[in-house]
């Protein structure tokens, strides 16, 4: 079918950080640096400055973009972007990194309605968890599809090269041989192994999956190293279950959540869930995609 005779739908939005406090001081974070994308298209920013809520949450700079439009490039078809970034971000001291950035990339074809998808943008600079550096690998690739050059002939939560990845870090994330050695509690707690057991029937039913870029994240291993050349225990007083980390007295930190479900991609480099000193739920940055082609 021509191009001239579709019409594409984008949809793009993105936000630097956002959510709730009930502890110390209850207090909603409206989205910062929200910004939505037109129907037909076109580009769109926003920004913040100097964020700062008691000595809880701070930030010194937010910002998102989003644009689509058609492609220049002949044969190609409609490209959609959403990119969020926060810098200087402070969360009661315990979470803290210079720059984290979440972008997702969507390409529809001129015929069909199956988009090539990338996460290549995103990025976590000196994160810091409980004072401790995190090395984090990312993987870009998780959603390909493995078509070259070409556009997926199926949607993404269909294809089991996806499903497959994403029910091998689910294993990996509940498997206590896979926590570190400095780890001396290797028992995976339940939430972890009700929230990550993978269940094919209800990822069909819902035609939706929860999963991570992130592929590895640790304590860095040069830190890791002086402490065991100096006979020290690690430092970090938490646990890793993959891209999860739990900290005793703060709460849990989810690295790079991507949620996919039949035409749409949300990513969140990091989302807290505070419980003990400080309580609510926190995230950012998020960006998502989606879009529509009609007809079809």
């Amino acid at each position: 079918m021509a191009v001239s005779n579709r019409v594409h739908y984008f949809h793009a939005d993105a936000s630097a950080f956002g959510g709730y406090l009930e502890r110390p001081i209850e207090h909603t974070i409206a989205p910062q640096a929200p910004m939505s994308l037109s129907p037909s298209g076109g580009y769109g920013s926003a920004r913040s400055e100097n964020f700062r809520l008691e000595s809880v949450v701070s930030y010194k700079s937010a910002s998102s973009q989003v644009s689509g439009r058609l492609s220049k490039k002949e044969g190609r078809g409609w490209v959609t972007l959403a990119s969020a970034t926060v810098e200087g971000l402070n969360v009661l001291d315990v979470v803290t990194a210079d720059r984290l950035t979440a972008q997702v990339s969507t390409e529809h074809p001129l015929e069909g309605d199956n988009p090539r998808v990338t996460f290549l943008g995103t990025s976590f600079e000196n994160l810091k968890i409980a004072g401790c550096p995190i090395d984090i690998k990312l993987n870009f690739d998780i959603c390909d599809q493995g078509n070259g050059n070409g556009y997926p002939s199926q949607p993404c939560i269909e294809d089991d090269q996806f499903l497959t990845r994403v029910a091998d870090q689910y294993k990996r994330m509940t498997n206590e041989e896979n926590l570190p050695k400095w780890v001396k509690d290797r028992s995976i707690p339940d939430w972890i192994e009700e929230r990550y057991k993978w269940d094919a029937k209800q990822v069909e039913a819902t035609d939706s999956v929860l999963c991570s870029i992130v592929k590895e994240a640790a304590v860095k291993e040069e830190d890791a190293a002086k402490q065991q050349a100096a006979n020290e225990t690690c430092q970090f007083p938490g646990r890793p279950f993959g891209s999860v980390f739990e900290v005793p007295d703060f709460g849990r930190v989810f690295l790079g959540e991507l949620f996919v479900d039949c035409n749409s991609y949300r990513l969140t480099t990091i989302r807290l869930e505070m419980g003990c000193s400080g309580q609510g739920s926190l995230s950012g940055p998020t960006a998502m995609t989606n879009g529509h082609t009609i007809p079809p």
